[in-house]
């Protein structure tokens, strides 16, 4: 079919069951391509080294007849000085598509997303936490971000110019995650060397926390447990009396249940087994053998990304026992009482504990703490130690090595026989 290729009579072409073409009477070469699902796309045809070749121009909605017209003029001015246009084409398609990735924003949107959420259990946290301090440099190419800008972060971060000061291992954090997408980059082949190689972290002072909790600080946690328990089943008691008088449905009672809810349970779990919060809030049931005396953390929820057993001593066994007594269906052992799904924080019932025991200066990561403390002092060796706190080296463990000075004697006392 032949047509001068106008605005209206492009526009009036019907779709048929079979792609055809409408050559243009003006110009040899120039065409219109009508699909079966009407898509009218201008084309040119011309001879490269002998060969015949189509070569597309743009979609009829994108750009007019007009447009197309003039694109085709130049094409073929290309084509006559030898031009190969269809390589150019590709060349130039090229271009842009690798453009998407040279920017930091562009790399990781269409790139380390994808990687970082399925490779890392921490993956969205990575993301939200480079995007809060380092979205000012998704526009900028990855081969321009400099050592010397990011040392001037890490030095207004430290003095807190843009807000609090942050501390030396929070800036380190941060810029460790921001030197990993430019370190994939290099080894994704998109970036030749990462231009943050040379930025070393700060140096950290020796400072790790031990902090556990003396004799007289247990007995007052255990204490406040206790207490919290009888007072929230005396103020249960009250609001069913309320509720009774009204009319109103009342609220289960609590009376002869071991625990009032999730709290007590989950601090006596952490201060027998050192687990994590994490790895206790995603704990499933059928990582728990009451037979064996043991529980198994996935590698999935461990930190080290590595499986552990870690055995059950009277008081977690006892606990979970009591606690699946009062289990309702869920395979989480801990399931949120709100959602029933895995529970993200304890925050509020844990300081309203802390407030109620008179402890100072306690976090819940404490507990594990606690856990290591008293096995190094009760003279478990350290590897143990490190085995069952899920350590990736030793040189984590190796805190809680003045908790255990026996040893140290003992060694030195072999000088004693020679």
């Amino acid at each position: 079919m032949k047509k001068r290729l106008t605005n209206t009579a492009v526009s009036s072409l019907k779709p048929e069951s079979r792609l055809y073409k409408v050559w243009d009477t003006e110009m040899a070469g120039f065409f219109l391509r009508v699909s079966p699902k009407d898509k009218k796309t201008f084309c040119i045809h011309y001879r490269y080294n002998g060969a015949g070749r189509d070569y597309t121009l743009g979609v009829y909605g994108n750009i007019t007849p007009t447009e197309a017209r003039n694109l085709a003029k130049s094409a073929f001015g290309d084509i006559a000085q030898g031009i190969d246009i269809q390589s150019r084409k590709k060349s130039r398609v090229q271009a842009q598509r690798q453009s998407k990735f040279e920017t930091l924003g562009g790399f990781i949107e269409h790139r380390y997303s994808d990687w970082v959420k399925t490779e890392r259990k921490s993956g969205n946290e990575t993301l939200e936490l480079i995007e809060r301090d380092f979205e000012y440099l998704y526009p900028r190419r990855m081969d321009e971000i400099s050592t010397f800008e990011l040392t001037k972060w890490r030095t207004e971060k430290l003095k807190g110019k843009h807000g609090r000061p942050l501390k030396k291992t929070t800036v380190n954090r941060r810029l460790a995650a921001l030197k990993a997408v430019l370190s994939k980059a290099v080894e994704w082949g998109l970036l030749e060397s990462n231009p943050l190689a040379r930025l070393k972290p700060l140096k950290l002072e020796d400072d790790k926390r031990v902090r556990f909790l003396s004799d007289d600080e247990e007995l007052r946690l255990r204490n406040a447990l206790r207490s919290r328990h009888e007072q929230t089943r005396v103020d249960r008691q009250s609001a069913n009396q309320w509720r009774k008088a009204r009319n109103y449905a009342e609220l289960p009672a609590l009376n002869n249940l071991n625990f009032v809810d999730y709290l007590e349970p989950i601090i006596l779990l952490a201060m027998n087994t050192g687990m994590r919060r994490g790895e206790i809030f995603q704990l499933n049931w059928q990582e728990v053998s009451f037979a064996d005396r043991q529980l198994t953390v996935r590698a999935s929820t461990a930190k080290d990304s590595k499986t552990r057993h870690i055995p059950l001593n009277d008081e977690a066994l006892g606990t979970l026992i009591k606690w699946s007594n009062q289990r309702e269906g869920s395979d989480l052992v801990f399931p949120s009482p709100v959602t029933g799904v895995v529970l993200n924080n304890i925050k509020k019932a844990w300081s309203q504990l802390i407030l109620r025991s008179a402890i100072q200066d306690l976090r819940f990561h404490d507990l594990r703490h606690h856990f290591a403390s008293k096995l190094a002092m009760a003279g478990v060796d350290l590897n143990t130690v490190r085995e069952l706190m899920g350590h990736a080296s030793l040189n984590m463990t190796l805190r809680y090595a003045h908790l255990a000075p026996e040893h140290k004697a003992a060694a030195v006392a072999v000088l004693n026989r020679i």
